[in-house]
């Protein structure tokens, strides 16, 4: 995958994390677990996370997982690297199918995470190897 690409996708998540915090009462520590590809614990946390996803779509407004969404966000990994991006829509229709969508967005964002950790291991993939 090209270094310019993964620049500008780390400064994207750093952007995104960043605003969600601010809105959502996240502390450093909840950022830092988010950056880490980590499962949220505390509830700001679980609720940053879903801020996350609705910047990239993979929550709609109402906290629903959304795959369309999902896919169309990965489109410049498609260029950059077609193989992870084959093994990413792979990983993302299965949680999409996998995970119930809660009452509460933050849980849903919480339970989509597990998920997407659990089976991206099972495919070979490590945290953080789909840059979005």
């Amino acid at each position: 995958t090209d270094q310019n690409f993964l620049d500008k996708a780390n400064e994207k998540m750093t952007k995104y994390v960043q605003e969600c915090a601010e809105t959502t009462g996240a502390t450093k520590d909840d950022m830092m677990e988010l950056m880490e590809i980590k499962i949220p614990t505390r509830k700001e946390a679980k609720c940053l996370l879903a801020c996350y996803h609705k910047k990239y779509g993979i929550q709609d407004k109402d906290g629903k997982l959304d795959k369309a969404a999902s896919i169309e966000a990965m489109k410049d990994l498609k260029v950059a690297d077609p193989e992870l991006y084959d093994k990413a829509v792979k990983l993302f229709d299965t949680c999409i199918e996998q995970v119930p969508n809660q009452d509460c967005e933050c849980e849903t964002a919480a339970i989509f995470m597990y998920c997407f950790n659990i089976y991206g291991q099972m495919m070979g993939l490590k945290p953080g190897m789909v840059p979005m």
